[in-house]
């Protein structure tokens, strides 16, 4: 397969992708970079956790270093999932599954992780695409403008209860910490 039909492979699984589907989001994810940088990371668990935000600053999620742990702020994605168009939605989710797993595949230092995800990113759906510009401009780029005015914080007992995604995947069949 040349890379132009990779590409385009990929890009035609993500448009069939749910918005709400975790497990087939992170797939693509898992597969896209198991093919560019040939690297995975078996295991990944998927924790959703109450992390907050103020006046539109915030962590969309982490990377747990030395763990095979994943996690998601959930302020932020019921943001965007109420108050955004479901293409925004499944591109941050995308965004933020594929920065987190770059990080978890060893690529610990930020800045290089954001140039990977930016680059994969720009030449798999262009720089017009949701994908495209978030990876460009952001994450909090497409946020409404509430969001940016207002602030969350989770009390002591949300941020140590996280919810966890059953990611069904071959690489995530056994898990551990």
């Amino acid at each position: 397969m040349n890379k132009t039909d990779l590409y385009n492979y990929f890009r035609s699984n993500y448009d069939y992708l749910d918005p709400e589907d975790f497990s087939g989001i992170f797939r693509l994810v898992v597969d896209i970079v198991g093919k560019f940088f040939n690297k995975s990371r078996a295991g990944i668990l998927l924790g959703l956790v109450e992390l907050g935000y103020d006046r539109g600053n915030f962590i969309g999620g982490f990377h747990r270093v030395g763990t095979n742990e994943i996690y998601l702020n959930k302020s932020a994605l019921r943001i965007m999932r109420n108050e955004s168009k479901s293409e925004l939605y499944k591109a941050y989710i995308f965004h933020l599954l594929l920065h987190e797993y770059i990080h978890a595949t060893g690529v610990i230092d930020e800045y290089k992780t954001r140039k990977l995800t930016e680059n994969l990113s720009i030449a798999l759906f262009g720089r017009h695409h949701p994908v495209g510009k978030i990876a460009i401009f952001g994450l909090g780029s497409f946020f409404p403008y509430n969001f940016n005015q207002e602030q969350y914080s989770p009390s002591p007992t949300e941020i140590l209860n996280p919810e966890y995604i059953l990611l069904r995947h071959r690489d995530s069949e056994l898990t551990y910490i």
